[in-house]
Formats: structure tokens, C-alpha cells, sequence
């Protein structure tokens, strides 16, 4: 078996149609893989952080030719070679949602308390959107993290109870099924 290597790309830039298309294309051209990726378009901007997998010569290839991608798509690119990460401890898969009528500070308080246990955000994304009636402006978070299972999981969600007590913030935190894993 061939072995495979990671890189990742950061784009950021004018929105315009066909951006993922010459991202793609660039990456399979130079005969790598995309493994995971985030996009979204924020204000007219496009935004892309992207796991490219490949045989150590191609990785090279495109951290070596990526300028060439920022200039037929006007982004500014970043490449990066991701750092081995291997914690000894395990870790248990959680799904954190939390929304409430949108102010500043929220995801300043829910991310303080993940950190303040050890916890590590694995994905999260938020959204502001208008309520059906009110049209009051309503915040929403959604997170995978990740949770040491030496971590009193009880404490954590007395915690959470606390903040939405004094804070109206609606919070659910949910095992995903399929146990721990090492991190």
C-alpha cells in the first residue's frame, strides 16, 4: 500500500462560481485526494479550509505550484503540513447544540467552559438567522467535540445548566454512538 500524507489548504477570497471546481481540479490534477473539507461564502467572501491526502511527492507538487491556483482564482492560499497529533489519553464523541436570541459573548461563554474541561472542539459552525414571527435575530451552535473520558460529564452539564438559567441559552449536549476513540 502507497503511503499517504496530509496537507491542508486554506483559501480566502471573492466569491465567484467555480471556485471548488478549479480547487478540485488542481487536486486531483496533482493526483491527491480531498479528505474533509469546510467552505462557505460570508458577506460576498469565500472562505475554504481543506485535508488534502497524497503520496508525498504530490503534496510537494502542490505546496510548490499552489501560486498558481491563487492566481487563476484571485484567492489568497495557504498551505500547511499538519502537525502529528497523539494524545495518550481517549476521548468520547459529543455533539454540543446550544441557541438562544443572539448577543454578543455566546460562543466566548459555551467555548471558556469546553476549554475549562479539557475539551477539545473538533468541528463547530454557527448561524444567525431571523425568527418566523418576531424576526428576532436567533443564534445557533452546533460542535463536534471531543471529550476525556476521565472528564465528570455531570459536572459539565450542571454547568451548562447553570448558563442557561442565567443566560436563556438552550443547550444540549448528546453522546454520539459509537464510543471513545484515541485521540
Amino acid at each position: 500500500m502507497v503511503d499517504r500524507n496530509h496537507l491542508i489548504l486554506t483559501a480566502v477570497g471573492p466569491d465567484q462560481i467555480g471556485l471548488v471546481e478549479k480547487i478540485s481540479e488542481f487536486i486531483a490534477r496533482h493526483g491527491c485526494n480531498i479528505e474533509d473539507s469546510k467552505m462557505a461564502v460570508f458577506c460576498g467572501e469565500f472562505a475554504l479550509i481543506i485535508l488534502i491526502s497524497g503520496e508525498s511527492g504530490n503534496l510537494h507538487k502542490i505546496a510548490n505550484h499552489y501560486r498558481e491556483l491563487e492566481i487563476e482564482t484571485n484567492l489568497a492560499i495557504a498551505i500547511k503540513t499538519p502537525t502529528s497529533r497523539k494524545p495518550a489519553e481517549s476521548f468520547l464523541p459529543y455533539t454540543l447544540t446550544a441557541s438562544c436570541m443572539d448577543h454578543p459573548g455566546i460562543v466566548y461563554l459555551i467555548t471558556g467552559i469546553l476549554s475549562s474541561f479539557g475539551i477539545n472542539i473538533e468541528s463547530m459552525e454557527t448561524k444567525t438567522y431571523a425568527a418566523p414571527v418576531s424576526g428576532t435575530p436567533i443564534f445557533r451552535l452546533e460542535a463536534d467535540i471531543s471529550v476525556p473520558t476521565k472528564t465528570n460529564i455531570n459536572s459539565l452539564r450542571e454547568r451548562f445548566a447553570g448558563i442557561q438559567r442565567e443566560e436563556n441559552i438552550d443547550i444540549e449536549l448528546s453522546l454520539v454512538h459509537g464510543g471513545a476513540t484515541k485521540g
